[in-house]
């Protein structure tokens, strides 16, 4: 096979969910089919990726738009790819081979008003086609395929469940030495979906109580409104982006990592949390259910009271706490990028199988007066009708 991999929204100035979903992926893709990948990727890409030993094309342009919609589809045709995966957004409108798309959740269609506008008028409409013409939709958890099922009518049994992995460097992770306040860790670009203000008010609700503790908060600024910090403005570290080394050591020195968003499709910092060993609380959300199990304490996403009473039994049942920790950090073994990697390749041998039978796209819109083939749409606004 000649897989085409769509790379180009890693960039050099962040690593978000599903920047490092797209790294770690093609990372574990070029050491396992090294002589069947053909990497696509921005003219700044990190080095990192353009280290990764497989045939490369590099975009002359940095925005967004030029690169996917005009110099993708032909660089891909240019290079003989016979299937072309993009990691995160549709596939481009020139495309016209067969193509797979990940969508890593239906925050889009289920919650509009938390997406940024750049998502709502730009990539909204473009699934229309893209879902028309998919070989196969992948996504990153049972609870993501579920949304992805109601919300945009593709048959069950055509998206398949990949889950994201967890780098090695978490399980390793260990805490700074010296002395430091207890801290309560966020991690996840600020943006509304985050909830980030439900956390400041549990952390108000937790310091009247008398509990010293600190909120880090690591993340880029994304789309949100400025934090509501007021009185909080001297017990709240906003690091923004940090180095993986960096990350791992607030992980394993955090008193308790939180995670109050209102949706996710998998929740990687939850499970990077995990891996080092953290108590974690995070919303009480069928996605955070499957990856934490019961090694995890939830609470309602819109109680900031919830969230406090969790918290505190994180703090103060210390032995059930670290009994909760130690079976997260095992149930955090089973995610791995090598996995990952395996199971999209099986995908791709089986898209590329059915195309060469002749068979239909995997991703038919499935309505019960109707042939698997009909096809789904999307108003241009990007929400189903």
């Amino acid at each position: 096979m000649r897989i085409g991999i769509d790379a180009t929204l890693v960039r050099p100035d962040r690593l978000t969910g599903i920047e490092r979903y797209a790294l770690s992926l093609t990372t574990a893709l070029a050491r396992k089919a090294p002589g069947e990948i053909v990497l696509f990727i921005r003219p700044d890409a990190p080095a990192a990726l353009r280290a990764l030993p497989v045939e490369q094309h590099a975009s002359p342009f940095r925005q967004r738009v030029p690169t996917e919609q005009a110099w993708l589809p032909i660089a891909a045709a240019r290079a003989g790819v016979e299937l072309l995966h993009t990691l995160a957004f549709p596939t481009p409108l020139l495309w016209r081979g067969p193509a797979l798309l990940t969508v890593h959740d239906a925050t889009p269609w289920l919650h509009p008003g938390t997406v940024s506008a750049g998502m709502r008028y730009y990539y909204g409409p473009l699934y229309r086609q893209a879902l028309r013409r998919a070989s196969g939709l992948l996504t990153v958890s049972e609870a993501a395929r579920d949304d992805l099922v109601a919300t945009l009518g593709v048959a069950r049994e055509r998206v398949h469940v990949i889950h994201n992995g967890v780098d090695a460097r978490f399980f390793e992770a260990s805490a700074t030495e010296g002395p430091r306040s207890p801290y309560l860790l966020a991690v996840g670009t600020l943006e509304p979906r985050k909830n980030i203000p439900v956390l400041l008010d549990a952390l108000r609700l937790l310091r009247a109580e008398g509990r010293d503790l600190q909120l880090i908060i690591v993340g880029r600024q994304g789309w949100a409104d400025a934090l509501p910090l007021r009185e909080l403005g001297a017990h709240v570290r906003l690091t923004g982006t940090v180095e993986d080394q960096e990350l791992a050591e607030l992980y394993a020195g955090a008193a308790c990592f939180v995670l109050p968003s209102l949706y996710e499709g998998f929740g990687l910092p939850l499970a990077e949390a995990m891996a080092a060993g953290a108590p974690a609380v995070a919303s009480d959300i069928p996605a955070l259910r499957e990856l934490g199990g019961d090694t995890v304490r939830y609470a309602p996403h819109d109680s900031p009271r919830a969230f406090a009473d969790a918290i505190s039994h994180a703090l103060d049942r210390r032995e059930e706490t670290a009994a909760m920790a130690l079976r997260g950090r095992e149930r955090a073994r089973r995610y791995s990028w090598d996995a990952c990697a395996e199971a999209t390749l099986a995908v791709y041998r089986e898209a590329t199988a059915a195309r060469s039978r002749g068979g239909p796209p995997i991703c038919p819109r499935r309505r019960a007066s109707t042939t698997a083939t009909s096809r789904p749409t999307l108003s241009t606004n990007g929400r189903v009708p």
